[in-house]
């Protein structure tokens, strides 16, 4: 390297290797630029290692291949819909490139191997778009992984981005990572969110200071670098409600229809929760309780819950046209019923009492109250789960080029962002968005830094 001053040096650089830094370090390898992706953690595949697996898309090779006849004019008309039930106002030409972009990527994503199951239908939705893949996200960073070190896109592990490094014209020149400085012509900024940051969380989100974050390797590191450096942000205040989900893989969010068909939701102690699953850390003093949580399902309850044998396909849309509920959304069969929990260590089925009782950790007795009676006939046990946060609402701001805009306006040049580093538009309503949006925005963030590296 013909300047000592650097360590190493890539034509694009990439930080973060969960989807949305993957996709990007592709699009740009494949770009013909050189390549260098860095990730803090010891194993690539970040959030996305850990999601559901939905992608919404509308117009996609899936949906005709399923007979489906959709456009992105009825799934923008979808959204302002839901926009206008939620007061929320639609950024138009914004959401078009979006829809555009995400549809783009699910054939995009065929094309590389990947498979999906559906399409799936969604209540916010007049026609199925939930794409779920198959078997799941794993699946999907595997294939990412493959077709990088294929394209010869460098994927280094256990390296941490520290600092963005500018020239004289305020460009990008490289980055601090742990004890090297590399030199970039380009840099994007995939790092994920900001869910796990204790302090700013209590900062702009006082009432969920004790929800846990959903991966504590989430601490904000792309939003930190950027805002150094004088990068305009988006939302930042706004940091998603905390919900109980499953502690353990595949970290599902049960369904708030559950409660009104009759289980249970209980406390570690066998305390019952009287609330909608929905509602929960709304109660007084709730949201004081860091603790285990239950759902008991008993036998009476499971008949009223959706089954496969009300499916009629082609994605799983039983409990769409039976009004009963699912478990929740769910990888590989994008909607989980009872059926399907069997292959889930958060699910146990006794057929007495003081077995689920002994599941859960508390006495016979107190379960007994919180069901009312000794129930009889199989009880299902869903759990543990916990109150935590599972994502942040802030990002960076970009145009449609995936550039991060200056808080004066202008791009930052060299620097782009993807993922949750992305934030173009501030609403689309329904599942599957935050997914596909990481694909697309990693694709679009990684061709625009691989062109403009060409450039310097």
């Amino acid at each position: 390297m013909s300047d000592p001053s650097w360590d190493e040096e890539a034509e694009v650089v990439v930080l973060g290797g969960g989807g949305a830094g993957l996709r990007a370090a592709l699009a740009a390898a494949e770009a013909g630029a050189s390549t260098l992706l860095l990730e803090k953690m010891p194993a690539l595949g970040g959030k996305t290692q850990m999601s559901i697996g939905i992608m919404t898309a509308s117009g996609t090779s899936v949906q005709k291949c399923a007979g489906l006849k959709d456009s992105h004019a009825r799934h923008l008309a979808d959204i302002m819909a839901m926009g206008e039930k939620a007061g929320v106002t639609i950024d138009v030409p914004a959401t078009k490139f979006m829809i555009q972009e995400c549809s783009k990527e699910i054939d995009t994503l065929v094309g590389l191997g990947l498979e999906f199951s559906g399409p799936h239908p969604e209540g916010p939705h007049g026609m199925p778009r939930v794409h779920v893949i198959q078997p799941d996200c794993r699946r999907l960073v595997a294939l990412l992984i493959e077709a990088c070190e294929k394209s010869g896109a460098r994927l280094e592990t256990g390296v941490a981005g520290g600092d963005l490094i500018l020239d004289h014209k305020g460009q990008i020149a490289g980055v601090q990572a742990g004890d090297k400085r590399i030199r970039a012509h380009a840099v994007v900024l995939a790092a994920g969110d900001y869910s796990a940051n204790h302090a700013f969380v209590a900062q702009v989100a006082p009432k969920a200071g004790l929800a846990e974050p959903i991966r504590d390797f989430a601490t904000g590191d792309g939003h930190r670098m950027a805002m150094r450096i004088g990068a305009r942000t988006r939302n930042m205040q706004q940091v998603n409600t905390p919900h109980l989900r499953f502690k353990e893989w595949p970290f599902v969010e049960p369904s708030p229809g559950l409660i009104n068909a009759g289980a249970v939701l209980v406390t570690g102690t066998g305390e019952r929760v009287k609330t909608e699953l929905g509602q929960s850390i709304e109660l007084p003093d709730f949201e004081d309780r860091a603790a285990d949580f239950y759902i008991v399902i008993d036998q009476a309850t499971a008949e009223n819950l959706a089954k496969s044998s009300d499916d009629h396909g082609p994605g799983r849309d039983g409990w769409a046209l039976t009004g009963k509920p699912f478990i929740g959304t769910a990888p590989r069969v994008g909607y989980a019923y009872l059926e399907d929990c069997n292959a889930w260590d958060w699910h146990a089925e006794t057929d007495s009492l003081e077995g689920a009782a002994k599941q859960i950790g508390c006495t016979a007795t107190s379960l007994r109250t919180a069901m009312g009676s000794t129930p009889n006939g199989a009880l299902h046990i869903l759990g543990p789960m916990r109150r935590v946060l599972a994502n942040s609402g802030g990002g960076l701001s970009t145009n449609q080029r995936m550039n991060v805009l200056s808080e004066d306006g202008p791009p930052i040049r060299g620097l782009y962002g993807a993922g949750v580093n992305a934030r173009l538009i501030s609403f689309m309503g329904g599942h599957g968005y935050a997914l596909a949006w990481a694909m697309a925005s990693g694709r679009i963030a990684g061709q625009q830094a691989a062109t403009y590296s060409k450039k310097i």
